[in-house]
């Protein structure tokens, strides 16, 4: 990404960096109130451990290679469309097992699901999509 690039796609590229700085957020707020919460089996099953643990690790890798895909590394933004793409895919599936996980839980990976279809949309957009583009 060069000084000329268009402002459209920098902005579009700076709200992504933040939705998936709100995505670890939630994520890692989640794995808080797994670790709050790990003494009640209905609240906390081991289900909810290893997803959880493994949304948090994800969505951390997520926004870091976020942040540089903002600065302008373009392997980076390939990694974000495609990471984000299969993490809102996982999380449609997770959601759509009935029993599979609490509702706490799935409230949670809708949120994080939410905001990384939206990453997508703004990943895939045209100016951002011309930004990374090979010349």
């Amino acid at each position: 990404m060069t000084k000329q690039t268009d402002p459209d796609a920098r902005e579009k590229l700076d709200i992504a960096k933040k939705l998936l700085g709100g995505y670890a957020a939630v994520a890692v707020l989640t794995l808080l109130a797994i670790v709050v919460f790990s003494g009640d089996p209905d609240v906390v099953t081991d289900a909810v451990w290893i997803r959880g643990s493994i949304l948090a690790v994800a969505s951390l890798v997520t926004f870091a290679l976020g942040v540089s895909m903002a600065n302008g590394s373009r392997g980076n933004y390939r990694r974000v469309r495609i990471i984000a793409t299969a993490q809102v895919v996982a999380i449609v599936v997770i959601e759509s097992i009935p029993g599979s996980f609490p509702v706490w839980f799935k409230i949670a990976n809708g949120v994080c699901g939410a905001l990384l279809i939206i990453v997508v949309l703004l990943t895939f957009a045209r100016s951002v999509r011309a930004t990374f583009a090979t010349s």
